[in-house]
């Protein structure tokens, strides 16, 4: 998964403004929505993701239980 894809950029400096073309394009690493993670990361957040919803969850049940 080390892949990343590139895109097409230019510098200020490097524009042409009368005509809208870049002198010097170069090319950038596209940065994802997410960040990669590695195993223990993506453990922790899960292990995060699931004490939200199973407090959720217990509350629930303890609202239900009290009417």
């Amino acid at each position: 998964m080390n892949e990343s894809l590139l895109q097409m950029a230019c510098d200020a400096a490097d524009l042409d403004t009368t005509t809208g073309i870049c002198t010097h394009p170069v090319w950038i690493h596209q940065q994802g929505l997410l960040p990669e993670l590695d195993a223990s990361s993506g453990v922790a957040v899960s292990v995060a993701i699931l004490a939200c919803w199973a407090t959720a969850y217990v509350y629930r049940v303890l609202r239900r239980a009290g009417d």
